[in-house]
């Protein structure tokens, strides 16, 4: 058995449709590997801990086969995998998202047949009506996801110790640790608002609670033209974001500020958290000094903490190129990667909350502050995954920057919103 070649590739975005990069595609896979071994290529993420262990443990499974992977930095990992799928030369397994708002979304991916129907996969079972929803479309599954990501606060335990906080349970107390963290020199969260960084994530939580907690059925009236961004309360969402920014609670430059940069910060305790999706943990905490532990807590939008909710999502996940030449193989690998042996890959590697039950899992001490709440009725999903174009979630992300650097007005920005939404 070969070891799996994980090729790692600088992505350079050359326009909005085309990249240059370095993925092997299907026409390549039917051809033998070392040994004349079958090759199994698969595009996933760079940095993912789980690939390399799921890779040899799949090829221990299935002698004769060699998986090739290919680390696709994000966010050029989006254009990356939807361009080699347009042009029939992807991998024969890739890294999908659920539901819309990305050119690799599933519902996005859907209207042009990219990837095959995993439907008679035996794991498709664990999944209520509402996942299938954005793991595929007009009853086909089009992709398997391991995890639910969570988005909590994130906190360096010893670092709010060494200011003598808590976790904040209300908007007012937010603001209260930014002051805190600023008169100890800190920042209280970092932030990274450059391509690839977590500044989306601290609009999704606030929306959680102060969209969907107070109208669940935003998404449907959104759909049906009842409501809209600039008339709703993501008005309010914005209001808060930039009462945090003149505050002082986040990076400085964060515009200028890339996302390992804003990790390091937190892993180094020079701020106190950071607003960002659960895997991320791993990442900071293997940069953190040794003895460094983190926790986490919902992040409150208003001043009554019962009101808060948790925004909790399918995380990206895997589907199966309709092209490959190998698609049996190729599925047969997401039915190992979503099968109970893969799902404990994740769990022991990442800081993950699996989608399907795992026996004897026990959420990781990080994540015990929003476990309970990541299972119950007070959460919300994503907003991005049910967005009805990839053009929305572009609008936003550049939007957002732009909001963040004062170049724009949230009334601009949630104009420019409406009209890609029902562009």
């Amino acid at each position: 058995m070969r070891k799996v070649s994980a090729v790692s590739c600088a992505v350079v975005v050359a326009t909005a449709l085309g990249l240059a990069g370095c993925s092997a595609g299907p026409q390549a896979n039917s051809g033998g590997g070392e040994d004349g071994d079958t090759v199994l290529t698969v595009s996933g993420f760079a940095g993912d801990p789980t690939a390399e262990p799921l890779i040899e443990a799949f090829e221990e499974e299935n002698p004769g086969v060699t998986v090739e992977f290919t680390a696709l930095p994000f966010p050029g990992i989006l254009t990356q995998i939807n361009t080699e799928l347009v042009s029939g030369n992807a991998s024969d397994v890739v890294a999908v998202f659920p539901g819309n708002g990305n050119p690799i979304a599933v519902h996005a991916l859907a209207k042009g047949d990219y990837l095959a129907d995993l439907s008679g996969s035996d794991w498709v079972g664990n999944y209520n009506d509402a996942n299938k929803a954005v793991m595929g479309t007009d009853g086909e599954i089009l992709m398997g996801a391991n995890a639910f990501t969570i988005i909590p606060a994130i906190y360096n335990t010893q670092a709010l110790e060494a200011v003598g906080a808590t976790p904040p349970t209300t908007f007012s107390e937010v603001l209260a640790l930014c002051d805190t963290a600023k008169s100890n020199g800190k920042v209280a969260y970092a932030l990274a608002g450059v391509a690839g960084g977590n500044y989306p994530y601290v609009a999704y939580a606030l929306y959680a609670t102060l969209v969907h907690g107070a109208n669940p059925d935003f998404v449907a009236e959104q759909a049906s033209g009842d409501a809209s961004f600039s008339d709703s309360e993501w008005t309010t969402v914005l209001s808060k974001y930039r009462e945090m920014v003149d505050a002082g609670c986040f990076t400085a430059d964060a515009t200028g500020t890339s996302v390992d940069v804003a990790q390091g910060q937190v892993a180094k305790g020079e701020a106190l958290g950071i607003v960002t999706v659960s895997p991320v943990i791993t990442a900071i905490a293997d940069a953190a000094p040794e003895g460094t532990t983190f926790q986490t807590a919902p992040f409150p939008a208003t001043d009554d903490a019962s009101e808060t909710f948790l925004p909790v999502g399918l995380g990206a996940g895997y589907g199966v190129n309709a092209k490959s030449k190998n698609i049996d193989l190729a599925k047969k690998f997401v039915d190992f990667y979503m099968s109970d042996a893969g799902l404990k890959i994740a769990v022991e590697l990442a800081s993950i909350y699996p989608s399907a039950p795992v026996e004897g899992y026990t959420p990781p001490e990080s994540l015990a502050g929003v476990a309970e709440q990541a299972q119950g009725d007070q959460t919300a999903s994503f907003p991005d995954q049910t967005w009805p174009n990839a053009v929305v979630n572009q609008t936003y992300l550049d939007g957002l920057q732009a909001f963040i650097g004062g170049q724009t007005t949230a009334e601009d920005l949630l104009a420019q919103l409406d009209s890609a939404y029902n562009g």
